[in-house]
Formats: C-alpha cells, structure tokens, sequence
C-alpha cells in the first residue's frame, strides 16, 4: 500500500505538470461515495485515462483491463496494483482457459472486490478512440453490478459513478483536461426488475450509465460535425465567452459553452440549412486560405494590432533571453527524451502522451539530480544549492512561456511581411473573417432567441 500511494503522490504531481489546465466538477459526488462503487468513465485516451481518475480517487482502485496485456512477466505487477483481465473472444492469454472461462473467473473477482467494499474502475465503452464521440456501451459494467448485488441479496449498497474525461488535445504536453462527474446511480433500484436469466435489466442499467455519462461528455455524431464544432471553438470561442460573460479559465463554462455550440449547431442543419451550409462553406474556405499561407486565425487577429505591441514583445523576449538560455540547457534533455522514447516504443499516437509523461517522471528528476549534486560538488554551499534547486523547474516552465511567445512574433513577423508585399491579400481574409464574424452573431441571436422564446 505504501508504495502505491507514492507512485499515485508521484502521478498527481505529474499530471498537474503534464496538462495546463486541470479541473474537475462535481468532485465532492466522488469524495463521497465510498465503496463498494463502479467508477464507469469514458475512454478517449488508452493510459492516461485511468490513471487521470485513480489520483483523483482517496480509496485504492482495482482496474479492469484487456486480459491481453497479461502475461508471466506482468501478472505480478499487475496483480499488486489490483488489475483484473477481462478477455474477449480475440485475445490470447498465457492460462490454458477460454475466454469464457476466464471472464467468469474475471467476474468473481469482481463480486468478491466489491463485496470488501472496494472500488472498481471500468471503461464501458470497451475500446480508447481519440474522438469526441460516446460508443455504444458493452453490458458488461451493468453485468458485474447486478451480480454482485444479487449476490448480496441487493443490500450491498453498490454505486455505479460516471466520471466524463474531456481533453483539449488528448496527445500534446501542456493541453487541457476537465474531469465531470455525473450523478451516481443506486444497482439496488433495479432489484425488482432483475432476474439473473434474463438480459433485459442489464440493457436497461446500460442504457442508462450511457444516458449519465453521456452528461458528462462533449459527444459530437460524426465527423462532419465535429470539424464544425472545432472550427467555431477556434474562430469565435474566446469572443462568446466575453459576449455571454463567462469565465475562460473555467473548463466548467467552457465544457457547458461547447455543449451549447453543438446543439446550436444541430440546429442549424435540421431548420436552417442554408445559413448552416453557408457558414459551413466559410469557414471552410477561410481556414484552407489561412493554411496555405502558413497562418492562423490568432496571428491574422495579432496582426491588426501588432504595431502597438511590437516593441514590448521584443523587450520581454531581449530581457529573457538569459533565463530562457539557462533554462534551455538544463531542461532540454530530460524534456527531449521522452518523446524520443515514447516514438521508439509506440508509433500508435493514442499512446504517446501517457508514455511521454511515464519517462517523464524519471527523466527530469534523474537530470535535476545530477545537476544539483553537480553544483553542490562545486560551490559546497547547501543553502545554494537549495535555491539552485528551486530554480530548476521554474526555469524549465520560463522556457515553454519563452518559445510560445518567440513563436507567436515570428508567426506575426512573417504574416506582416507578407502583408507588406501583398496588401490586398489582408484585405480579402480581413472581409472573409468578418463576414464569417457577422454571420456567426446571426446565428447566436437566432439560437438565443429559440431559446428565450421556447
């Protein structure tokens, strides 16, 4: 138990590093619901997921896994930290046993964890998919929860809690979390419609951690959708937020303003489908436009209003140069490597995040280690060495802040030269970015006065 709460201590300190942004809603429903409980979570992102919800959770958590990762060499370690296969028809495993044999195996176990009043973890949907969809659920969540409640006589007490992970860029370092707990669902209401031959009440309890996890998700159809979504995030996200006066820093509103997009966007294509077709045509073009010239609709915003922040950039960007320097040296080994490695070890992306901050974690302190007992070998001074220390990963975040801003202005440089040589060129994306500006607060009137008036 000691060393699982170390390397869950050293997980939480890594994810809040990992993600710019992490925040969860409604984590007082997860603090007090206590075992025995099915945590039932979406599945975005294969490996980062549960360890995401496991540092959020106070009890100990057992996992239910792909009974294919297991073998002779990781069923010890999967075994400490409480993973329980589960195996379908395609995968192999190292027990001379049948898939349909195992998961009975798999099942009990299940029934025996809760019965001690543990807590589970499980990924409904089955597989990870990097998209903002909600697959259909497998009945097997419902499956587990009925039986070990039938078992009990349905006094156990069992919850099943849906835990919704939505990810800004579920791949790149320093993106965005937020974690939204549902509302909890009581397996002992179902007691009177059970009955263990029958399937019927499993599907009934499936249908329904979909219908609450569903809450906790941003979920678009397919993928004509979803790049409509995203386009209207990128090109009028941030002015919604100041016109609806909503906090930006809060993945709470933004989680709830996105939702809002998707539905307006709906809308639109079943009862206005010209204007939807327009819009969709407009953007479209625009950002195929700003991609060919090697633009963004950020630096084209920049771009009007540079002149009175160029100098002060590049005062800032002159005066921190020392520090970046300093902090490049330091932090650009143990910052390089795990991508390195995560590429050797995976070409699959959904992977790398989780694989970059596992080495991660030994990376930077093996080289902050060697580079504090460098310096201490050298002046002798522990009280320096101490403040050196401290030093070391504040310098490694001064480097991230120092390149996005050296990369913003030479973005911005290169966008003013080219409108320098082709003046007329600004023109036209200028009129296409505010046509698309005007049509977008049509859209906004028409769907807030749908809303007001229904």
């Amino acid at each position: 138990m000691l060393l699982y709460s170390f390397l869950k201590f050293i997980l939480k300190v890594s994810l809040r590093i990992f993600f710019r942004r992490f925040q969860v809603h409604g984590l007082e429903k997860l603090r007090k619901a206590k075992g025995p409980l099915i945590l039932a979570v979406n599945h975005p992102n294969t490996f980062m997921d549960p360890l995401i919800v496991a540092t959020l959770v106070r009890q100990r958590v057992a996992f239910i896994a792909n009974g294919s990762i297991f073998s002779r060499f990781t069923r010890p370690i999967f075994k400490y930290l409480h993973v329980i296969p589960v195996y379908r028809k395609k995968d192999t495993s190292d027990v001379p046993l049948s898939p349909a044999e195992l998961n009975k195996m798999t099942f009990q176990r299940c029934y025996d964890y809760l019965e001690s009043k543990g807590t589970i973890l499980i990924f409904p949907e089955g597989t990870s998919e990097i998209e903002r969809r909600l697959r259909e659920l497998k009945t097997g969540t419902a499956r587990i929860a009925l039986g070990a409640e039938y078992e009990n006589n349905f006094h156990l007490g069992l919850q099943i809690l849906p835990i919704g992970l939505n990810y800004s860029d579920p791949t790149r370092f320093r993106s965005d979390v937020f974690v939204n707990i549902g509302e909890p669902i009581a397996v002992a209401d179902f007691k009177e419609k059970y009955h263990s031959a029958s399937f019927e009440t499993a599907e009934e309890l499936t249908d329904l951690i979909q219908q609450r996890l569903a809450e906790t998700v941003i979920i678009t159809e397919d993928e004509e959708e979803d790049t409509l979504v995203k386009q209207i995030e990128l090109l009028y996200k941030n002015q919604l937020f100041e016109e609806l006066v909503l906090d930006n820093k809060a993945q709470k509103d933004e989680f709830e303003l996105i939702k809002q997009i998707v539905a307006a966007v709906r809308y639109f294509e079943q009862h206005r489908p010209a204007l939807f077709r327009s819009l969709q045509v407009q953007m479209s073009n625009y950002l195929e436009n700003l991609q060919k010239l090697s633009l963004s609709d950020e630096i084209l915003a920049q771009t009007q209003r540079l002149n009175r922040h160029l100098w002060s950039t590049l005062a800032r960007l002159i005066l921190g140069l020392p520090i970046y320097a300093f902090g490049l040296i330091i932090n650009y080994i143990p910052y390089i490597l795990p991508s390195k490695i995560a590429r050797l070890i995976s070409s699959d992306i959904t992977y790398r995040a989780p694989l970059m901050m596992t080495v991660g974690v030994i990376t930077f302190p093996l080289f902050y280690g060697l580079h504090i007992w460098g310096f201490q070998q050298l002046f002798q001074q522990p009280w320096l060495t101490v403040g050196y220390a401290i030093t070391l990963p504040f310098s490694g975040f001064f480097v991230l802040w120092y390149w996005s801003l050296a990369t913003r202005l030479a973005h911005v440089w290169q966008a003013l030269q080219l409108f320098r040589r082709k003046p007329s060129l600004m023109d036209t994306l200028t009129n296409q970015r505010d046509k698309i500006f005007s049509e977008l607060k049509e859209a906004k009137q028409l769907y807030l006065n749908r809303i007001l008036y229904n």
